[in-house]
């Protein structure tokens, strides 16, 4: 009797790991180029935590940030070719293989953060159309902004953009950008800017208030100048194929996560952006209050129009959807 319940139990345990109730752990890798104190990369932790702890540990996620695993566009390849599962991106990384979306980014577009988060909800079917034709799934969105200047010289009204050597991303948006206030673009990646500006490659630098604080530029340039240029989205994209290979049940909490972890970063953004100024203030950094921002936005206002039309019917259709949310 005793030989046949045990036998039954073995069977039993044997048929549960053939259908799959005895799941193997499954490790996704995230790469990330920002900071660990981040409000990004908290999001980050924050997903990642909540993933490992609502699939019982068969999910986990691995995060690593600082541009560790490279900069924002070689962690964005590695997510298209598979060899990076995860990799929250904006415009100068996963942007770059989906040109249309690039008007998302454009300066001056955005009122402030909850406007940006209205835009999301409209225009996240368009993104999640245009990643799978990459192979690629959108997980969601996270925020920044609004970026401003960490220069080596007072950016006080739009004429002391002139000739300025602004560091930018690797983006023909954000370079374009630039030659539009007369300053001369200089892309250089993430993790070289600090040393670009103390040896004088560039002259400035430029993102958001948590950004500039939280890599120190502002300590070779002595002056952050408060543009307000541009708000702009990263998205948080998966490799399909890895995706897929979850079961139903896994997909569903990384997405619930994921929603949950950019809603938690979006209650960042604003109070750590005054933190940061706050921060390079008491550092002695001088807070310029840049005059004069209309001109800056009429200036610009012509370079979103032909920057779209430069990307074609797509991009021109989705900047009207975007103008289109109050």
């Amino acid at each position: 009797m005793k030989k046949r319940f045990l036998l039954g139990a073995l069977t039993a345990l044997a048929l549960s790991a053939s259908t799959g109730v005895v799941r193997a752990e499954t490790t996704l890798t995230l790469g990330d180029i920002y900071a660990a104190d981040h409000s990004n990369t908290l999001a980050d932790k924050r997903f990642a935590d909540l993933v490992a702890e609502r699939t019982n540990g068969e999910v986990k996620i691995e995060v690593y940030s600082d541009a560790t695993l490279g900069n924002e566009r070689e962690l964005a390849e590695s997510v298209v070719s598979g060899s990076l599962d995860i990799a929250p991106s904006g415009m100068s990384g996963i942007g770059r293989f989906f040109p249309e979306l690039q008007v998302l980014e454009l300066p001056y577009l955005y009122k402030d953060l909850d406007h940006m988060q209205r835009v999301a909800d409209v225009i996240a079917p368009d993104v999640q159309a245009a990643f799978e034709a990459q192979g690629v799934r959108n997980l969601g969105f996270l925020y920044l902004g609004p970026r401003s200047i960490a220069s080596k010289r007072a950016i006080n009204t739009i004429e002391d953009m002139d000739g300025l050597k602004l560091r930018v991303p690797e983006s023909p948006l954000y370079i374009g950008f630039a030659k539009a206030l007369n300053a001369v673009p200089t892309p250089i990646p993430f993790p070289e800017v600090y040393s670009a500006i103390e040896t004088g490659v560039a002259e400035a630098s430029e993102g958001e208030p948590a950004t500039l604080a939280t890599t120190k530029w502002y300590e070779v340039t002595k002056s952050v100048s408060l543009t307000k240029h541009i708000w702009h989205f990263r998205f948080i994209p998966v490799n399909a194929a890895k995706f897929d290979t979850l079961t139903k049940e896994q997909q569903d909490i990384v997405v619930k996560a994921a929603a949950e972890a950019q809603a938690y970063q979006a209650g960042l953004v604003n109070d750590f952006n005054a933190k940061a100024l706050e921060e390079m203030k008491s550092a002695g950094v001088t807070i310029v209050e840049t005059q004069g921002l209309d001109k800056f936005a009429e200036r610009l206002a012509t370079f979103q129009d032909e920057y779209a039309a430069s990307l074609g019917e797509k991009a021109v259709a989705l900047l009207a959807k975007v103008r289109s949310v109050q």
